[in-house]
């Protein structure tokens, strides 16, 4: 059923972020046990201010799969550029495999939160941010009942359009049938991001 779902979903996510190819990224990171990418535009032809749009996907070797399509809408730059705040939400929808042996949690949630970074004013190529989402009840759907999604993460500007960067994440979901939470995936992840 979530095949199906996602077969339909990310066809029409590709077409309506496929008019905003300018200022993208595409971000790809991974570890020992699984592999993520993500694509960024700017939406700037859709809202006033400065916007990002984003979709991903992830894939671990539990066979725990992630598609996600975000928003995110940064604060103006006051005085103090070196900390950067936004806030945005987030569609989450996934598959969490054995969390009980021999079944497939299919889950989803629209999660909202944000993001603080801070440049170094010393090293303007280093930066470090935490983000955290989170999705009650009411936006959580299918075999779960909440959603949590955090992660904290060191960048470095190799150079103008290119970051490097080492990032631990997680996201969970509460499962409904037996209270407690599954974690679809967490670890230490190495990535690279390219600006184009």
């Amino acid at each position: 059923m979530l095949t199906k779902i996602l077969r339909r979903i990310i066809p029409a996510l590709l077409l309506m972020t496929s008019p905003l190819a300018f200022a993208d990224a595409l971000d790809i990171s991974l570890n020992n046990n699984a592999v993520a990418f993500a694509y960024d535009a700017s939406a700037a032809s859709l809202m006033p201010g400065n916007a990002d749009i984003q979709i991903g996907a992830l894939y671990n070797d539990s066979m725990n799969t992630l598609a996600d399509l975000g928003l995110l809408v940064k604060a103006d730059e006051g005085d103090a550029t070196e900390l950067t705040l936004a806030v945005g939400t987030r569609a989450l929808v996934g598959m969490i495999k054995n969390y009980i042996p021999g079944t497939t949690q299919n889950v989803g949630a629209i999660v909202i939160g944000g993001e603080l970074g801070y440049a170094f004013p010393a090293a303007k190529q280093l930066s470090v941010a935490f983000y955290y989402f989170a999705g009650p009840h009411i936006t959580t759907f299918g075999d779960a009942d909440r959603a949590n999604q955090w992660g904290l993460h060191a960048d470095y500007e190799v150079n103008t359009g290119t970051k490097v960067y080492v990032e631990y994440r997680e996201t969970n979901f509460g499962i409904t049938a037996t209270g407690q939470t599954a974690t679809l995936d967490s670890g230490t992840y190495l990535g690279i991001k390219l600006a184009f």
